[in-house]
Formats: C-alpha cells, structure tokens, sequence
C-alpha cells in the first residue's frame, strides 16, 4: 500500500469531488459521478482514503476497504477548521487531506451492514413514535375546539376517539367526523408499524449475547443495550471515559494554565442513546432513595445523590454504565456487582 497516496473524497449524492494527493502535491481535484468514483476506487492501487463523516460515509468506507484502500472518517466540525478559502467543494476535499494528518485527528466509526441496519432500525421507531404523538395531539386539539375533552394518556385516547366518532349524538360537522376518522386510522397504523418494530428490536436483543449482558447493568433496557452495541462496537475506543465523552456524559471543560474549570453536560452533544441512559439511571436512582444499598455501587450512589442531589447521580451513573459497558465488550466477560461490604452494611 502507498502511504503517500492519498484520495480525499468530499461526499455528496451525485456529485464528488475527489481530490488526488501523492506526498503534500495535488495531482489532481476534480468532481465526479457517483459512477466515475466506484471505478476510481476499483482501479486505483491501495491507498489511503479519506472522507467526512457523514451520510453515506460508511458505505463509501466499506466499498473502498473492500478494494483494500485504508479509510479514514474524520469529523465534519474538526474538518471545517482546515478548510481555507471559501466554502467549495474543492475547497472541502483539500481541507479533509490537510487534517488527516492533524497531531490531533480522531478517526470516526466505520459502521459495517448489520450495525448500520441495526442504528437505521433504532431510528425508525423514535420517528414513528413522535409522528404518532403529534397526529394524536392534532386529533386533541381539533376537538378540543367543539368542546369535546379527551382525558391524558394513551390509552384514554384509544378508548374515547371511537366513542366520539359513533356517538351520533356529538356536535360534529360530518365532513370534521369523516377527517377525524381518517387520522385515527392513520394513527392505529403508526401505532402497529411501531409495535412491529419494538417487537423486532427486543427479538434481536433477546438473541444477541452481548445485548443480553448489557442488560444487566443498572437502567439499561433493550432499546439502551442496542444502542450500546452499535456505539461501542462500531467505534474503536482506547478506554470506557473516551467512550464515555463521545456520548456526551462527561462535563465540558474549560481550563487554562493552573486554573482547572468544569462546566455543564453540553447540549449539543446530546444523543438518544444519552437520553435512554439517563432515563434508566433516574429510575434507578429514585428507587434507590427509599431502600438500603445491596452493593458497592449502590452505596457509592446513595452517598452521591445526598451530596449532589438526583441528576448529577444518575448522569454519574450513566457514565459508570458506559465505562463498564466498553469493559464488558472488550473482554466478553459478564456483569458482576460488588456485593456490599459486611464493614459497611
């Protein structure tokens, strides 16, 4: 493989622009079809490869390293700082070559197929979910405005709505009668389609060793332990709190000289796979507050949450999960808690 050749490929749907690199001169930055491209990788001699990591990028990754180039992913906004001149694609291709080699570049994750599906199946349902929340709402509000209440929950929701609409007796105006019929049905359809895909994200877990070890650790469920997998899996990290501040459960830091300043959980890092973790920390944490710790873990929490109080416990015990979590992948071994010790029962 030539180390000194270099393809740094500005993705996009149609159009790339590749830009051709042998040493530090460019031999050539031009665009290309999507076409021309899969022949460039096909006929070109291994070399390296590098690419933002974006949509479509572990496609383009996989098809490369089938062909034996070295793929590299780099991160959009770590790219953005190399790029000089005004945003062009030409522009952006060199940008990616020049911070390949940045001291401080961090490669992103190159999905292989079966993660890649599993990540698209685990963002369909959260889609279904919010699309059928907002039609349930529309169908509150429209009725809500003809003096018809709907009580909360989800279940009232399926209960009153084909009340409503046989009830011949409630002042709707028929062509609002046959519109609302028409939502729910949109709606009960939306449900089932998410159902489907619940059932069919638990049956892989249920199936899947690691998600079933993953599901041992305190607050993570089917939807969290696949999350995990794919995260963890699919990225190559040196240690758990790496993995840990990737998904966003470590505060950000702003420090200079002496001065060691620690600020908040930043938002823009946030993620669902964060989101789920966090939930299932809470649960625990609340449950922990009205019985006597069993474990070391337990005791070390209870101690956290009366000196820093309920978020800060279960943010803290999110990022334990995630740290245990890449322990348990790496060496394939099980969860065990420490049980409590009898000094400090």
């Amino acid at each position: 493989m030539k180390k000194s050749n270099l393809f740094a490929i500005d993705i996009a749907k149609n159009v790339f622009q590749v830009a051709h690199l042998v040493g530090k001169k460019v031999k050539s930055n031009k665009a290309m079809s999507r076409k021309r491209l899969k022949a460039l990788l096909a006929e070109s001699e291994p070399s390296r490869v590098a690419m933002e990591s974006c949509g479509s990028a572990s496609y383009w990754a996989r098809l490369a390293q089938s062909y034996g180039h070295e793929v590299t992913l780099l991160s959009p906004r770590f790219v953005k700082a190399f790029r000089v001149g005004q945003k062009t694609d030409a522009n952006d291709a060199l940008a990616i070559a020049t911070a390949l080699d940045a001291p401080s570049a961090r490669p992103c994750m190159v999905l292989s197929e079966e993660l890649q599906a599993l990540q698209a199946l685990d963002r369909i349902r959260p889609i279904l979910e919010k699309t059928k929340r907002q039609l349930a709402n529309q169908i509150r509000g429209l009725l809500l405005e003809f003096g018809i209440v709907i009580e909360q929950g989800e279940s009232a929701f399926h209960r009153r709505i084909p009340e409503i609409l046989e009830d011949v007796d409630e002042q709707l105006p028929p062509l609002l009668r046959a519109g609302i019929a028409h939502s729910y049905e949109t709606y009960e359809e939306l449900h089932e389609q998410k159902e489907a895909r619940d059932v069919e994200l638990k049956k892989y877990v249920q199936n899947n060793a690691d998600c079933r070890r993953l599901m041992a650790l305190e607050g993570v469920g089917h939807i969290s332990a696949l999350g995990l997998l794919v995260r963890l899996r699919g990225g190559d990290y040196d240690s758990g709190r790496n993995a840990a501040a990737c998904i966003g459960l470590t505060p950000v830091q702003h420090s200079s000289g002496e001065k060691v300043r620690m600020g908040r959980i930043a938002k823009q890092q946030g993620s669902t796979l964060r989101s789920c973790l966090f939930l299932g920390a809470r649960s625990v944490v609340c449950k922990l507050k009205h019985r006597e710790p069993t474990t070391e873990k337990e005791r070390w929490l209870k101690g956290l949450i009366a000196r820093r109080g309920i978020k800060c416990a279960a943010i803290a015990l999110a990022n334990k999960t995630v740290r245990t979590a890449v322990a348990m992948l790496r060496n394939g071994n099980d969860y065990q808690p420490q049980p409590l010790a009898a000094n400090a029962a």
